[in-house]
């Protein structure tokens, strides 16, 4: 029972330090569903190519949508003649970022872990773009989309009190359910689990430690605020730091729903290419943030 209690005041404690970064981030996420978004990712790639894929991957970062939210937008773009490049750019950034997830890393683990993985982001879907640009249509996407007439995309809702409110409220139940459940495993983390078994598994920084975590972030990564206490915990028992990046990148974008999505628009063996790129990409990125 004394045991259970110190892990209950731990979490405690951890929750009311996230909590003002958790309202931020579900307020400002909510209002950025009422900005051009979608016209914007358009209208940059008809008119200005060379810009469309950064345009993507930044639009991607700072958009509230979920996964879920992601996939119907960029299928609608897509039969609306946006070409797929900047596409996948938005969606494997989205998957990997958003604004709540920023302000949770920043609030969770610090300003240098935040910018180190929006950077980390930012390059990789940059380059899932350029990769994309290069491949032939006929290769990457679906027989079904490729034959599709194009058609216009839906104009973005207007703003609405009930509306956002409501929304805010669903998304801040959400993300809390996961906060709090990753805050309690952390917590038991702290108090059970002795801090020279992760020193031995990710305290050195090297890059099998740092492949480990990334690997280990495939199964374990469940939703992103929820994470964000887990990998806390793991740094203060001596988790390196770049193993800590590399979980925090590999394991977003390869959980289910993100799969699911980008199997929606691309082939099979690409999706398969896209996981093991981002395992190794999180290495690279883990190795060079454990230098810096």
């Amino acid at each position: 029972m004394s045991t259970l209690l110190v892990i209950l005041r731990s979490a405690a404690s951890t929750t009311w330090q996230l909590l003002p970064y958790i309202l931020v981030g579900v307020v400002a996420g909510e209002a950025l569903r009422y900005t051009p978004v979608a016209a914007w990712v358009e209208r940059g790639s008809r008119q200005r190519p060379a810009f469309a894929i950064p345009a993507a991957a930044v639009l991607g970062i700072v958009s509230p949508l979920c996964t879920y939210g992601t996939v119907p937008l960029v299928l609608h773009l897509l039969r609306g003649g946006v070409p797929l490049a900047p596409l996948a750019t938005f969606l494997s950034a989205s998957a990997l970022m958003n604004p709540q997830l920023f302000m949770l890393t920043w609030g969770g683990l610090g300003a240098k872990m935040a910018i180190a993985r929006l950077l980390a982001v930012l390059i990789c879907g940059l380059l899932v773009g350029l990769v994309m640009h290069l491949l032939p249509a006929s290769w990457s996407l679906h027989a079904e989309l490729r034959d599709q007439k194009h058609r216009e995309p839906k104009p973005r809702p207007r703003f609405e009190l009930k509306g956002f409110v409501v929304n805010s409220w669903a998304t801040l139940q959400f993300v809390g359910f996961y906060v709090l459940l990753g805050v309690i495993v952390g917590a038991a983390i702290d108090v059970l689990v002795p801090g020279r078994w992760i020193v031995a598994a990710f305290g050195s920084g090297g890059w099998l430690q740092i492949l480990l975590a990334a690997l280990l972030g495939v199964p374990l990564y469940a939703c992103g605020g929820g994470t964000i206490p887990l990998v806390r915990s793991l740094i203060e028992n001596g988790m390196a730091s770049g193993a800590a990046l590399a979980f925090l990148i590999a394991g977003p974008a390869t959980r289910i729903p993100p799969l699911m999505a980008l199997g929606t628009i691309v082939r099979p063996v690409l999706v398969v290419a896209y996981v093991v790129f981002l395992v190794m990409f999180s290495v690279l990125a883990g190795l060079v943030y454990g230098i810096v």
